[in-house]
């Protein structure tokens, strides 16, 4: 029995194990690398990760927090906040040795696509292209002439070009009076310029959210309008455009004060529009036909009050397959239900403090790897 174990990946079909393996999660498939060298060159193979992503039975959403600039934690959000050790798993940003030259640098979370991290580093304002999962890593230098990137005013994002299988790095600029572009191809490995007429200034907002090919962004104009918008800009296109504002969304100068946090998010494949308001509510607005300004719906208006003790504030991070919003505090990551209901909670974070706000986001598990 034990020499017919030993043998077994020997005598099943390719196309069998092949099927097998496409049940099973990401974390699973990585374990059965070491089974034997037809495995190993099997799972390797950049068509059968592509495969994989594509039609995969099983699908591992994780959330990602920092709790400092070397270590990030990332855990199942399908999982219970409590599980402290299947659904948890703690890696080393991708920062090697301190001769590294990105090691002592502060390092920001851009955003994530296809399980890959896009990383930001400060100092060298370079940026890290990362895969938890696979270990994969790859440097990009922020090479844009005499440009220096500005925490204040850039903001960037990460997506995917489906029609060149190409990633891409995008940074909205200001440069004069104009919105700069400054986007990168992966695959030609190159820097380029895209200039917008329009000037837009990204107040209060976080960087690009990729959805339906493009990465948008929540910005004020800069053309005397009350009414700030949602730009988008399409990665294959690569152009720059916009998205209305639900009809009845407030235009008063408020919505530029800075006890208000205005995030956009994913959520049941829908753009939404994340409004948290420093002690008094959290609204999240839903855009369910993609850029058609009538079909926004508000999907949850929770008021903080005394029936809320424990909700101060809420951040909405994103929503589970069981409908459960995952959300912080500001000290701890918190659950609830569509109706607001608090279903738990769990202090885990409480020493990250308010960076769990900023440096925190979701991403797919993937075996994906980098065009060459």
């Amino acid at each position: 029995m034990k020499h017919m174990n030993a043998t077994l990946p020997h005598t099943l079909p390719e196309d069998l194990i092949t099927e097998i393996l496409m049940m099973l999660p990401v974390r699973s498939i990585l374990r059965f690398k070491c089974m034997c060298k037809s495995w190993f060159s099997l799972i390797s193979h950049p068509e059968f990760a592509r495969s994989h992503f594509a039609l995969a039975a099983t699908t591992t959403t994780r959330l990602f927090l920092s709790a400092n600039y070397h270590q990030v934690e990332c855990t199942d959000i399908e999982a219970s906040l409590h599980d402290d050790n299947s659904a948890k798993v703690v890696f080393n940003f991708p920062l090697p040795s301190p001769q590294d030259k990105y090691y002592n640098c502060v390092i920001d979370i851009v955003g994530s696509c296809r399980g890959f991290i896009l990383l930001l580093t400060s100092g060298a304002f370079d940026f890290i292209i990362w895969n938890p999962s696979t270990g994969l890593r790859k440097g990009v230098s922020y090479v844009m002439d005499d440009h220096v990137y500005n925490f204040y005013v850039d903001r960037c994002g990460f997506g995917y070009d489906s029609s060149t299988d190409d990633y891409v790095i995008v940074n909205l600029r200001i440069e004069g009076w104009c919105t700069e572009v400054h986007c990168f191809s992966l695959r030609t490995n190159s820097w380029s310029r895209i200039l917008c007429t329009a000037l837009y200034y990204p107040h209060y907002c976080g960087h690009g959210v990729f959805f339906n090919g493009a990465l948008h962004w929540f910005v004020r104009p800069c053309d005397g309008r009350p009414q700030a918008v949602i730009i988008s800009f399409d990665v294959t296109e690569r152009g720059l455009f916009e998205i209305p504002l639900p009809l009845n969304f407030a235009v008063e100068d408020e919505i530029y004060v800075k006890d208000e946090i205005y995030n956009l998010r994913v959520m049941e494949g829908c753009l939404c529009l994340c409004v948290v308001k420093m002690g008094c509510g959290t609204t999240i607005w839903m855009m369910k036909e993609y850029q058609v300004q009538s079909s926004w719906i508000k999907l949850i208006v929770l008021i903080y009050n005394q029936c809320h003790p424990f909700l101060p504030v809420f951040y909405p991070i994103c929503l589970t397959k069981n409908d459960e919003f995952l959300g912080s505090n500001h000290k701890t990551l918190v659950k609830l239900n569509k109706k607001g209901d608090l279903l738990e909670y769990h202090a885990r974070c409480h020493n990250m403090g308010s960076t769990i706000l900023v440096r925190c986001g979701v991403y797919r598990e993937s075996l994906l790897s980098l065009p060459e």
